[in-house]
């Protein structure tokens, strides 16, 4: 089959994560089965040894390894993300705090009281921890005056607030500020040093240290307590730099106690992941320096097992891992970060089925050795992010070192149809189907929110224009290829090709979303175009489809510009020997001859302007014209 040797073909150079499905709003979905066309479009794998990818560490898989995962917390059609956890004296009992929502929303609180092998539902907590904002942690702190444990909770961006307990989480005093400072993922860490002092460690962007800012440039910085974390101090920079966006530091105490390892995040997608070293206690630090591949990712975790080997869980950016966007472990030994190896083992622990929505860990080590990590992903197709975790030991990860290197499989999400879950798009797909059953139909804009944007910006030339010519608008704001295929595929396909419509014209955009934040490869963008279309030919074969390359945006040409225009050219390539099947590409309507778009244009370098609309339809009409003839 032309579709299966064509996907055959990317996959010696597609290493990349399946796409994630948000939308213009960001919003998650949720995949569901996979298409049927004219031509079956395959839902092919992306296919490695990790050795091929990224060499050096022995790599394992636990995905599938059911017998090790435990359902924290799950809620059907419900984004449950973010968790952060804590191990209490005890040995045995943990709690996890999560959001019930991506970071924003109410902080829910659960506990475990077998070492995590079960978990309880949602806890009493203060009501204010609603109103959080920002991915919320937690951490055992010890009064040094009275010796006592005291759990603190956080909460970040402006101000970065806390909630205090002193009896191992039974209550909790309300949120409140710290102090007039704000952050983001506040505290993903906190050092216990050598004089009694509490760091905590955070991250801004120039938009919530102050409150009111702007996004200029990433800083890292440091807040101290002397009172077991009833007070901070104003927070000192650790770094600050526009060559890259270095965050979310996750710090880690060497073995001999005399170094502190900060692990981060290089937000921008320039540069590897990198770390930095403190050998006064957090009083100055080295300079950042990269990570290798085999720890390059977010949101580092570190623990130390009793051999002295060092796991850290994150979520996988690593450019070329096939593993990109899963949740993943490194085993390695403190002395690997110093210079700079790959460490022992880089283990999938649980594959992510959405891009790289997934893996702000929890990570805990029981007496006997055991790990217990926590974090949310899409572990199942068709579902929204929920809450697991994995439990293993180094000793078993030794044990199934000595067995063949796995072989990574990331089929492309693109082309498996996709519903979302938030209620507006679902009351929104009610309507436009029930329009297509209504009948009376020539032409049909299919799309996302560029196309429903004719009712909008678009409404007075969509009247002028399109309406006479009985067209019917389907585009929804946010989707992407796999959403278009499931409306396709649950009534809007039978609805358009009943008896009461007569449509001769598809006008097809769609798969900006997909790149977004650079979270699909090209190729497989063009996978799902190629998918969308084809199930048109099927469902309608007598109409033809007028296929657009997808609309640049951003302001100046970038790597997403470029992966929408690459998609473009795949899609229509494959799909010129059907007859029926017209591109079109409309750019440089758009564009200004130095590659630069006008806000005049697109008044967000995405979204048309009401006079760019009119640019559209003058563009569009004489091909919509010769192909409903």
């Amino acid at each position: 089959m032309r579709r299966a040797s064509f996907c055959c073909s990317l996959l010696a150079s597609v290493f990349a994560a399946s796409c994630v499905s948000w939308g213009d709003e960001r919003a998650p979905q949720q995949p569901l089965a996979a298409t049927a066309a004219t031509e079956p479009v395959a839902d092919p794998p992306i296919a490695a040894t990790a050795s091929d990818a990224v060499p050096g560490a022995r790599w394992l898989d636990l995905e599938g390894d059911v017998a090790r995962q435990v359902t924290v917390r799950r809620v059907p059609r419900r984004y449950l993300g973010h968790p952060t956890t804590v191990l209490l004296p005890d040995g045995r009992s943990m709690l996890c705090v999560h959001p019930e929502g991506h970071g924003r929303g109410p902080i829910v609180l659960q506990r475990s009281d077998d070492g995590g092998r079960s978990w309880s539902g949602p806890l009493s907590v203060p009501e204010n921890w609603a109103t959080s904002k920002e991915t919320p942690t937690i951490h055992l702190l010890v009064d040094p005056r009275s010796g006592r444990d005291r759990l603190v909770l956080f909460s970040g961006l402006h101000p970065i607030r806390s909630s205090i307990s002193n009896d191992y989480g039974q209550t909790w005093t309300p949120l409140a500020a710290i102090g007039d400072f704000g952050g983001i993922v506040a505290m993903a860490s906190v050092v216990h040093l050598a004089d009694g002092d509490y760091a905590a460690f955070f991250h801004d962007d120039g938009r919530f240290f102050r409150g009111g800012g702007k996004r200029t440039q990433f800083t890292v910085y440091q807040t101290r307590s002397s009172d077991g974390g009833l007070s901070w101090r104003a927070p000192t920079v650790v770094w600050t730099g526009a060559e890259m966006d270095l965050c979310e530091p996750g710090v880690v105490r060497s073995p001999d106690g005399k170094r502190l390892a900060m692990l981060l995040r290089e937000n921008s997608r320039k540069q590897a992941s990198q770390v930095m070293f403190s050998d006064d206690e957090g009083g100055t630090w080295s300079a950042p320096r990269p990570l290798p591949a085999t720890l390059t990712g977010d949101r580092h975790v570190a623990r130390y097992a009793p051999d002295g080997r060092l796991l850290v869980s994150f979520r996988d950016m690593a450019s070329g891992s096939p593993t990109r966007g899963d949740w993943v472990a490194w085993v390695g030994r403190f002395e690997d970060l110093e210079a700079g190896r790959e460490g022992q083992y880089r283990v999938r622990l649980s594959r992510n089925w959405r891009g790289t929505d997934c893996a702000y860990p929890g990570v805990e080590v029981l007496p006997d050795g055991t790990f217990v990590l926590v974090t949310y992903g899409c572990w199942e197709p068709g579902e929204a992010p929920f809450l697991r975790e994995v439990r293993l030991r180094l000793a078993e990860l030794d044990a199934l070192s000595t067995g063949p290197e796995p072989v990574f499989t990331r089929p492309f999400g693109a082309v498996r149809p996709t519903v979302r879950i938030e209620s507006w798009w679902t009351r929104r797909v009610a309507d436009d189907l029930a329009a297509a059953r209504a009948g009376g139909h020539r032409v049909v804009f299919l799309g996302d929110s560029i196309t429903q944007g004719w009712n909008k910006e678009g409404a007075e030339v969509w009247r002028e224009v399109w309406q006479p010519r009985q067209a019917l608008n389907l585009g929804v704001s946010g989707d992407r290829t796999e959403n278009v295929l499931w409306r396709l595929e649950h009534g809007l396909g039978d609805a358009l090709a009943a008896a009461n419509n007569d449509v001769r014209v598809v006008v097809l955009m769609i798969g900006t979303n997909n790149a977004t934040g650079g979270e699909c490869p090209a190729e497989e963008i063009a996978a799902g175009i190629e998918a969308v279309v084809r199930e048109l030919r099927r469902r309608l074969p007598r109409a033809k489809v007028l296929l657009q390359s997808i609309l640049p945006r951003g302001k100046k040409p970038d790597a997403v510009r470029t992966a929408c225009r690459r998609a473009s050219e795949l899609a229509a390539a494959q799909l010129r020997d059907d007859p029926l099947v017209v591109h079109r590409d409309y750019a440089a309507h758009f564009v200004g001859s130095d590659g630069v778009i006008s806000a005049e244009v697109m008044r967000d370098f995405l979204h048309l302007t009401a006079p760019a609309y009119r640019t559209w339809a003058n563009a569009l009409l004489p091909d919509v014209e010769a192909l409903e003839r």
